[in-house]
């Protein structure tokens, strides 16, 4: 504990404190302006702004915040323009925050254009001497300052009297989200910012917190954090020194590696670049080539550091691996999660529509009908980066209103995974025995809860114009409909049969068993 303490008072001469709130480098007239031209931004460029909450609603917030402008300083302003346009809950369109240390900053904020810094100086974020990333099994710290290192690995329960749980739910209000998925990606990247901690009340002053963690002890151990307010700080991370595949290369493009002992080839796509020096079918062609060559029977792409891109080479993939002897479910794999965004999302339904790839990890980032490719407009007087979508994609379904992309094969890393260099959604994807049977898979994916999953893969199987065997698959999927029912399944098994009635009306059989369960529902 005494290293501790001995820790926060050297921080005190490694950090300087922040411009002190009272002081303004812009007027009110200026701030006006701003939220004024941002207002006019969402409403002119947006493809339909006001899906999430009415434009009254919209206009309410921005007039209380025109309303409040004199009691707040330049960041306090910056995070409530930041609250009012995350009500839209659009993950593309958004108020950047401009900081520090825009090293730390998600990708998805930073934007594939790029973002300029603000005009001023002081509307750039302090960092917290930490950093945090929030795991299944809580919010822990990922990397510190060298004084704080003995932090890393601890797991954080209170930030200054709030207790983390609630911490992380008040960090959604300022988080451009559209799903759970993306706010827990999120809430780590906001709860590293001591001036939005001090807007939302969380800590009692932007210049310092108390941080209290568990270490593997056990103990809880109380730190007094001061805020970074000058770049140019080293951190430490916790990453082990041999690191696991998905973490190796995060900064190409994509990548893959054959590993004949996991009976699998590992491709891993980072972003979709705007100008590929190499065109993406030869890549794709070659990672087939190399994967029959060295004879495994499991493709895996693996998309969890990917944030978007140009959504155009997505068709290299699926059109190359639909037409290749990996289509198959159980062979082919997709690993996806928070980060699974943008023109990765639109991936993940092309394959889904278009393959028989199983997906693994958790939930994906957006929605799969989602708004998006987000105009970059840079504010007159403070230079605040703000972008809007412009286009809706809607996904290969009529009326796809789901949250997210669910996985067939659920896995979610763990604290201790991450320290030790695991990787539990590639070891899912590698051990997953795929059921043998179309009526296997289905019943699978019911029993798990993932009713749409198997609602869809149904729909991929009937829609193939290559297989000659529909209806050879309609007694089995009775069979498993009658034995969800008795296992008390009974609307999935009715789902079934309502399918077979509409894909194969006039069979009496199947309109027996719709009618049966039909009256179980009842």
């Amino acid at each position: 504990m005494r290293r501790i303490v001995a820790a926060c008072l050297l921080a005190g001469f490694l950090t300087a404190t922040p411009v002190n709130a009272d002081v303004r480098a812009l007027t009110d007239e200026q701030w006006r302006a701003d939220i004024e031209q941002m207002s006019e931004a969402i409403k002119n460029i947006h493809f339909k702004p006001f899906h999430n909450l009415t434009e009254a609603e919209f206009d309410a917030g921005i007039g209380k915040l025109l309303e409040d402008l004199s009691d707040k300083s330049d960041r306090e302003i910056v995070v409530a323009m930041a609250e009012v346009v995350a009500q839209l809950r659009d993950g593309h369109t958004r108020v950047h925050i401009p900081r520090q240390y825009p090293e730390f900053a998600l990708e998805a904020e930073l934007g594939h254009s790029g973002t300029p810094p603000p005009k001023v100086e002081s509307l750039k974020f302090a960092q917290l001497p930490v950093r945090f990333e929030l795991f299944v099994d809580g919010l822990f710290v990922i990397a510190a300052r060298p004084e704080f290192s003995e932090l890393i690995g601890h797991r954080v329960e209170m930030i200054d009297e709030t207790p983390v749980k609630d911490a992380i739910a008040a960090v959604r209000s300022v988080s451009f989200v559209e799903n759970d998925s993306r706010a827990k990606l999120m809430a780590p990247d906001r709860l590293g910012l001591p001036d939005v901690l001090a807007y939302l009340n969380i800590i009692n002053s932007p210049e310092s917190l108390s941080l209290t963690t568990r270490g593997a002890d056990g103990e809880p151990v109380s730190t007094e954090l001061r805020a970074l307010s000058k770049p140019g700080h080293r951190f430490v991370d916790g990453l082990p020194d041999t690191l696991p595949s998905w973490q190796k290369h995060r900064d190409k493009y994509r990548w893959y590696e054959v590993r004949p002992d996991d009976d699998a080839i590992y491709v891993q796509v980072n972003q979709f670049e705007e100008q590929p020096v190499r065109p993406y079918g030869e890549f794709v062609a070659e990672t087939v080539a190399a994967a029959r060559e060295a004879g495994v029977s499991r493709y895996i792409i693996d998309l969890r550091h990917n944030s978007g891109g140009i959504g155009a080479w997505v068709t290299p993939f699926v059109v190359g691996l639909s037409r290749s002897e990996f289509n198959e479910y159980g062979r082919l794999f997709v690993l996806m999660g928070r980060t699974t965004f943008s023109a990765a999302q639109h991936f993940l339904h092309r394959f889904e529509e278009m393959t028989y790839a199983a997906f693994v990890g958790e939930p994906s980032g957006a929605k799969p009908s989602h708004y998006g490719d987000g105009k970059r407009v840079v504010l007159t007087n403070s230079g605040i980066t703000i972008r809007v979508s412009t286009i809706y994609w809607h996904s290969w379904l009529a009326n796809d209103f789901r949250d997210a992309t669910n996985p067939h094969v659920p896995a979610a890393l763990e604290a201790e995974d991450y320290f030790k260099g695991k990787d539990p959604v590639l070891s899912a994807a590698i051990r997953y025995k795929a059921p043998p049977t179309l009526a296997g898979q289905i019943d699978q994916q019911f029993r798990l809860g993932a009713n749409q999953n198997a609602l869809l893969l149904f729909t991929r199987f009937m829609s193939d114009g290559t297989r000659t065997d529909h209806e050879r698959v309609v007694g089995e999927l009775r069979m498993m409909a009658d034995r969800l029912a008795k296992d008390g399944f009974v609307r999935p098994g009715y789902f079934v049969y309502f399918l077979l009635n509409q894909t194969f009306p006039g069979d009496q059989e199947t309109q027996a068993g719709l009618e049966r369960l039909r009256a179980l529902m009842d």
